[in-house]
């Protein structure tokens, strides 16, 4: 008798251990990290921009057409820049250039610079359109703030492919990036109208660049001629970086079960997000069965 009744506890306590096993885990969500755009800075002059000046009559807004008006003398020193919240990622820079006048021996520059503004010394990240050797030059220059100079132009003999000349009374639409991981820097010009590409290059740095804290118009560094002179206009300015975004894992809700009622029948509450699932059919069978073997092997020992 008493091997009997040990035979059934056995049976009940193996079922109740398989019954109480967990079958399968609740999926978890999992974090995953992806890039979105982030305007540091933007402005399409349909309002003043504000920007800082130490000669108001050449650089200034012109609220008529929407722009943002540039005159480039050698020897004056002229500046126009707006302060910009930058931190020395990666970013990329985007304007339409208009430009009306480039004489003889002149270059309008345009880009990231630092407090000096100088566009003779680091730190800068500048796009350029002179009129010098060549003709109308594209150009990409960029000097750290060890000064040392990297710089590529749109000529045959600094990049290797055609010489490729720009045009005043043409809109172009100006890209530059700056790639912190690469230590490398691009430029890319196309038609505003149709968006076909007039040129584009790059530059390796061999390190990165700091100090970098405005976008500016600069002739500060800027020597010659003084009766020439670069004229025109840019337009829809924006400065943008990508940064990583984690998105916030949702909270599984809490597993909820009703308490078992009679010794053979439960009655559970199913959640969107189980942390275990209940037995089923098949393993109370199986249990049904150990326990019906236990008691066979004590009858035959009886």
């Amino acid at each position: 008798m008493k091997n009997r009744l040990f035979a059934i506890t056995l049976a009940l306590t193996i079922l109740g251990m398989i019954l109480i096993l967990p079958v399968s885990a609740a999926d978890q969500p999992v974090a995953s990290a992806s890039q979105e755009k982030v305007i540091i800075y933007a402005t399409n002059f349909s309002t003043n921009p504000l920007w800082q000046t130490n000669n108001p009559t050449r650089y200034y807004w012109e609220p008529q057409k929407g722009m943002y008006h540039y005159l480039i003398q050698p020897g004056t020193g002229g500046y126009s820049f707006v302060p910009v919240n930058y931190n020395g990622e990666s970013f990329t820079l985007e304007y339409d250039y208009y430009p009306v006048i480039t004489d003889k021996e002149l270059s309008y520059q345009f880009g990231m610079g630092s407090s000096e503004m100088d566009i003779t010394r680091g730190t800068n990240v500048l796009s350029k359109f002179t009129n010098k050797k060549n003709g109308k030059l594209m150009w990409l220059q960029v000097i750290t703030q060890s000064n040392k100079l990297a710089e590529v132009s749109s000529a045959h003999d600094s990049y290797g492919g055609p010489t490729t000349n720009f045009e005043d009374n043409q809109t172009y639409h100006v890209i530059v990036r700056y790639n912190k991981e690469l230590m490398n820097a691009d430029i890319k010009v196309s038609y505003k109208n149709n968006q076909t590409v007039v040129w584009g290059y790059y530059v390796t740095l061999g390190q990165e660049l700091h100090t970098l804290n405005r976008l500016m118009i600069s002739s500060v560094g800027m020597y010659g001629n003084t009766e020439s002179v670069a004229e025109g206009y840019i337009d829809n300015v924006e400065l943008s970086t990508m940064r990583e975004v984690i998105p916030v894992p949702t909270t599984a809700p809490p597993l909820i079960t009703t308490p078992v009622t009679t010794a053979t029948t439960v009655r559970a509450t199913a959640t969107a997000t189980p942390t275990k699932s209940p037995g089923t059919p098949v393993t109370f069978l199986l249990a049904l069965g150990v326990a019906g073997a236990a008691a066979f092997m004590v009858n035959r020992k009886n």
